[in-house]
C-alpha cells in the first residue's frame, strides 16, 4: 500500500481516531484517581479539590458552544489537533504546579480540550463512516472505555516504580504527541458538504443557515433527544461517581475493598459497546430494540447494586452488568441522532455534549446532597430512576418522528398509481372518427 493510500485509507483513519480518545479517556480518569495526591500537592483539602471537576464541566460547556463554529471555519481535523494540543499542556500543567489557581487553569483547559476531541472525532465519523456509523460509534467510545481502564493500572505502576504520578501523565502527553503526528497527514471530509459553496452563494448560506439553526430550534426532536442524553449521563455518572463510595458505606467495608467495582463497572461499559458493535456489524439488532433493552437491563441492575448493597458480591456482579447495558446507549443516541439530523450534525452534536455536560455537573453534586438525608441507597436511587426514564422522552422522539414523515410520504406517491386502478370509458366519438 502505497503512502497516498494510507493516507485516505478508512482503517488508518478509523484507528487513528480510536487512539486519540483513548487519550482523552486516560486523562479524563487520572486527576480523580489522584485527587489525594494533587490536593497535597497545591495544599488544600479534598473538598476544596473536588472543585475541579465543576471547573473541567464548565470548561467543557465552553468547548461545545463554539464547537459549530469552529467546524465550519477551521474543520474537524483541526479542532481534533487542538484539543490534543490542549491535553498535552493539561497533562505537563497537573503534575507538575503547586498552585491551585494553575491547576485549576488546567482543568479547564483538560475539559475544553476533550470536548473539542469529541465533537471533531464523532463528526469525522458522521462525515466518513455514514453506512457504519452506529458499528464505529460503539466502537469508538469502547475506546475511551479503554482508555479509563488503563488510567488506573498506569498510575498505580507510575506510583510503585517512581513513587510519582508524573510518568502517568507523561503517558498521556506522549500518546496525544503521537496522535497528532498520525492525524496531521491524513486526508478525510472533515466539514459538512454544503458548505462546499461559490464566494457568491456565501451570504444566502449564511440567511440559510440561521433558517434552519431557527427551525431546530422549533424541532421538539432535537428537546427529546437532549433529555435522552441529560437522563443517560444523568444515570451513567452518578453510578461511575458514586458505586464505590456506596458499596463500602453500604456494607461497612474499606474502600480499597470495595473499587473493583469501579473496575467492573468501566470493563462492563466497554465490552458492552464492542460487543454490540459486533451484532450491529453482522446486522443481528437494531438502535430501537437495542436501547429498550439497554433501558431496562441498566435499571434492573441499578436495582440489584441498591438492593444487595450489603453483599459485595452480589453488587460487583450487579456493577459489571450495570456497565454492560449502560455501555451502548450513548453511541447508539448520537447515532441516531446524527442520522436524523444529517443536515445539522454539528449542531447537535454541540446539544448532545452540552446536556452531558449540564448532567455530569448537577447529578453527581445531588446524589452527595441527598445520601447524608436518605442514606446510599436513598441517593442511588436516582440514577437508577434515570435509567428507566430515558425511555419516555426516546419513545416521544420516535414517535414524533414518524408523525412528520408521515406526511411527506403521502406526498411522495406517485399519482400514476392512482390513474392505473380508475376504469376506462370507450367513448363513441373516438370510434365513429377512428
Amino acid at each position: 500500500m502505497t503512502y497516498s493510500a494510507i493516507r485516505t485509507n478508512k482503517t488508518v483513519i478509523f484507528l487513528v481516531c480510536c487512539l486519540a480518545f483513548i487519550t482523552n479517556g486516560l486523562l479524563g480518569v487520572l486527576p480523580s484517581s489522584s485527587l489525594a495526591i494533587l490536593a497535597t500537592h497545591t495544599h488544600v483539602a479534598l473538598s476544596t479539590a473536588g472543585l475541579v471537576f465543576t471547573v473541567s464541566a464548565l470548561g467543557s460547556i465552553i468547548a461545545v458552544l463554539i464547537s459549530n463554529l469552529l467546524i465550519k471555519k477551521i474543520g474537524t481535523k483541526n479542532i481534533m489537533i487542538s484539543g490534543l494540543g490542549g491535553l498535552i499542556l493539561a497533562s505537563m500543567l497537573i503534575p507538575t504546579t503547586g498552585s491551585f489557581d494553575i491547576w485549576l487553569i488546567a482543568q479547564l483547559i483538560q475539559g475544553m480540550s476533550s470536548s473539542l476531541i469529541t465533537v471533531g472525532l464523532c463528526m469525522t465519523l458522521t462525515f466518513n463512516f455514514k453506512e457504519t456509523l452506529g458499528e464505529k460509534m460503539n466502537v469508538l467510545h469502547g475506546a475511551a472505555g479503554m482508555g479509563s481502564l488503563l488510567a488506573p493500572l498506569v498510575l498505580a505502576n507510575a506510583l510503585s516504580l517512581t513513587g510519582t504520578i508524573l510518568p502517568s501523565f507523561l503517558l498521556v502527553a506522549l500518546v496525544s504527541g503521537l496522535s497528532v503526528l498520525l492525524l496531521g497527514p491524513m486526508r478525510f471530509a472533515d466539514r459538512p458538504q454544503e458548505l462546499f459553496v461559490d464566494r457568491s452563494e456565501e451570504m444566502s448560506q449564511h440567511q440559510q443557515d440561521s433558517l434552519s439553526v431557527s427551525r431546530l430550534f422549533k424541532n421538539p426532536i432535537i428537546w427529546f433527544t437532549a433529555l435522552q442524553v441529560l437522563f443517560y449521563v444523568g444515570a451513567e455518572s452518578g453510578f461511575s461517581n458514586w458505586l464505590v463510595t456506596s458499596i463500602s458505606q453500604g456494607s461497612h467495608m474499606a474502600l480499597a475493598a470495595a473499587t473493583p467495582a469501579a473496575t467492573l463497572f468501566w470493563v462492563g461499559l466497554t465490552v458492552g459497546r464492542m460487543a454490540i458493535a459486533q451484532l450491529m456489524k453482522r446486522k443481528l439488532i437494531s438502535d430501537a430494540r437495542l436501547l429498550y433493552i439497554s433501558f431496562i437491563g441498566g435499571a434492573i441492575s441499578g436495582l440489584c447494586v441498591i438492593f444487595y448493597i450489603q453483599q459485595p458480591l452480589i453488587s460487583f456482579v450487579a456493577s459489571c452488568f450495570l456497565g454492560f447495558f449502560l455501555g451502548p446507549i450513548f453511541p447508539s443516541l448520537q447515532t441516531i441522532a446524527s442520522r436524523r439530523f444529517e443536515h445539522a450534525a454539528g449542531f447537535m452534536s454541540s446539544i448532545v455534549l452540552l446536556s452531558s455536560g449540564l448532567a455530569g455537573m448537577t447529578v453527581p453534586m445531588s446524589i452527595g446532597l441527598i445520601i447524608p438525608q436518605l442514606g446510599v441507597r436513598g441517593g442511588m436511587l436516582i440514577p437508577a430512576i434515570m435509567s428507566i426514564s430515558i425511555c419516555v422522552p426516546f419513545y416521544c422522539a420516535n414517535r414524533k418522528a414518524r408523525h412528520m414523515q408521515q406526511p411527506e410520504r403521502t406526498i411522495e406517491q406517485p399519482t400514476y398509481k392512482h390513474i392505473a386502478d380508475m376504469p376506462t370509458v370507450e367513448l363513441e366519438c373516438v370510434s365513429v372518427a377512428a
